[in-house]
């Protein structure tokens, strides 16, 4: 991306919020001695102010291949920015405090892209591992139900072998009655008429449902489409922002309890 001395300019003093501002000393490169600058610190881009209400900035540091150290140097507070190459300007900063010199070594620091592309590495390794943890304990806590099934089996098995075997000592134990031979062909009837009447299935006679559909209900005129859960979402896009608004009030809640 091309840059110039007009837009890196528009780019110093727009709206756009600063990541950091205040005042630093800042070692001239012919003059070795210390000035007082305005800075101005935007993505990866240090800008610096001659004064605080200045409207072009006098200067830019781009903080790509750098790093941030502290330096031995005449002035309390010194750090400096170097980078990577023999032949580069090494930037000599201090600053009023020790407070406000470790804040800034820590943005300076923390401002170039290679930084954030290790943060998001590091983020995408964690959640990996989270995701990991989850679906390994979640399949550890799931219940086999095919286990379950095969000892339902087993027990229904044992009990109906078991009520069969003392049905058939009592059946040759007695003698038939005359009521069970008098009501064996009115059984028979009824279950040839079920079976006429309607279809069998898995030993059971069912009657045939009738093949024509329920009428849909008339849909009334002037009624209401919103959710009755989450009021004013007529349309598509406040039901997906009261959503929205659902799930990072969960999010917010989950990250307190971690």
């Amino acid at each position: 991306m091309k840059l110039n001395e007009r837009s890196v300019a528009h780019y110093a003093t727009c709206d756009s919020p600063p990541d950091k501002t205040g005042f630093l000393f800042k070692k001239g490169e012919r003059n070795t001695a210390y000035h007082r600058r305005w800075f101005v610190l935007k993505g990866n881009m240090l800008f610096y102010f001659e004064e605080r209400d200045g409207r072009e900035p006098i200067g830019v540091i781009v903080l790509e291949g750098c790093t941030v150290e502290l330096c031995e140097s005449a002035e309390e507070f010194a750090f400096a920015v170097k980078f990577d190459c023999a032949k580069a300007r090494v930037y000599k900063l201090a600053a009023d405090s020790q407070a406000a010199m470790e804040s800034w070594v820590k943005a300076l620091s923390r401002a170039s892209f290679d930084y954030m592309r290790l943060v998001v590495k590091e983020l995408e390794r964690q959640l990996e591992e989270i995701q990991d943890a989850a679906g390994a304990g979640g399949q550890q806590a799931r219940p086999k139900p095919q286990r379950r099934h095969q000892v339902a089996r087993s027990r229904s098995g044992a009990s109906s072998s078991s009520s069969s075997s003392s049905s058939s000592l009592s059946s040759s134990s007695s003698a038939p009655s005359m009521t069970a031979v008098c009501s064996a062909p009115r059984s028979l009837q009824d279950e040839a008429q079920l079976v006429s009447g309607g279809s069998r299935e898995n030993g059971v006679a069912w009657s045939k449902a009738p093949a024509r559909a329920p009428p849909v209900p008339p849909r009334r005129f002037g009624a209401s489409l919103e959710s009755p859960v989450s009021p004013d979402t007529g349309c598509f896009s406040k039901l997906h922002d009261w959503y929205g608004r659902e799930v990072e009030e969960l999010r917010a809640q989950w990250l307190q309890s971690q």
